[in-house]
């Protein structure tokens, strides 16, 4: 008789190629990105809000994004959006398509289940890889988010600084340098790190938990769903104080030299934060996190399957 070797155990982050994975990832991250943008928006200016001391602008998600409206309309939930789909194209194709190979490279035993802290390990090194490089669109999405919030010696805000992607892009450069377009690189891989150990190892875990517990018997939509909403609470836990520190450094405020006037990095950003405002802040805007979360890792992953069941 003729040996076959035994069957791998299902895996629930399987893709056929790392050009594959890329393609999906960065094509559901878009997707997922374009309609959690407005929760991004609120996110991001309650992040920012009460820096430094400052008097806060916003009672809570409802309140920033009626005042938003009513400032700018409706397109003002919608800032940041071109550089964050730039992002999700780069980011979110690297983060995703990276993941399988880096786990596959910590070895696979045939017919066993992948272990838990080798899922961690991908996630994260997926994460760090991918934001790393994809750092100069998280700044500008970010700068884009917070233009206007800033407030000058007199207390009012200042006027907005750019008219677009294109704009901001080439004025951070001139004014600051290319090397500026890394600044805040250390939260936001931090951030990034955090993010996708949690998210990547959480949803393949718990969906592979799912069914060899047949808690769901069939692979369709309910299993993602409920798989999702656990990544995605477990993910925002993990990361939302890096966000925190990452929305600050990267959307404060700048001196004649293009150094920030409120924090000189990632320590010192989370060091502030605590002695000034406490430990909670590290979790502003948690809620509005958590509600942009849960819907684009559900929106991601529901894509992401529905493109393997349909192209393999």
């Amino acid at each position: 008789t003729s040996w076959a070797p035994p069957p791998r155990h299902p895996l629930a982050m399987e893709n056929k190629s790392v050009l594959r994975g890329m393609v999906y990832g960065g094509f559901a991250s878009c997707c997922a990105e374009t309609v959690t943008m407005p929760v991004d928006v609120v996110k991001t200016r309650l992040q920012m809000d009460g820096g430094s001391g400052a008097a806060k602008m916003y009672a809570g998600s409802i309140d920033c994004a009626s005042k938003l409206v009513k400032a700018d309309g409706v397109g003002a939930l919608f800032k940041g959006l071109p550089p964050a789909l730039v992002r999700q194209s780069t980011y979110g194709s690297m983060r995703y398509g990276f993941y399988t190979p880096i786990r596959d490279m910590l070895g696979i035993e045939p017919g066993k289940p992948v272990p838990l802290w080798k899922k961690i390990v991908a996630g994260a090194g997926s994460g760090a890889i991918a934001s790393a490089l994809a750092n100069p669109t998280d700044l500008v999405k970010v700068r884009m988010q917070t233009d206007g919030m800033n407030k000058g010696p007199d207390g009012n805000c200042l006027p907005k600084k750019y008219n677009g992607m294109i704009h901001c892009f080439f004025t951070t450069i001139r004014e600051e340098g290319v090397l500026s377009l890394w600044k805040g690189v250390g939260p936001t891989v931090g951030r990034a790190t955090a993010l996708a150990a949690a998210e990547l190892a959480t949803y393949d875990e718990v969906k592979m938990q799912f069914k060899a517990n047949k808690v769901f018997t069939q692979d369709g939509l309910p299993l993602h769903i409920s798989t999702a909403t656990i990544a995605g609470y477990v993910s925002t836990v993990a990361s939302s104080p890096f966000d925190v520190v990452k929305s600050r450094v990267m959307g404060q405020p700048l001196d004649a030299k293009g150094m920030g006037t409120r924090y000189s990095g990632m320590v010192d950003c989370f060091v502030k934060i605590c002695s000034t405002e406490g430990p909670v802040a590290l979790y502003n805007g948690f809620w509005a996190n958590f509600g942009r979360v849960v819907p684009r890792v559900t929106i991601v992953f529901i894509v992401m399957e529905q493109l393997k069941t349909k192209f393999g």
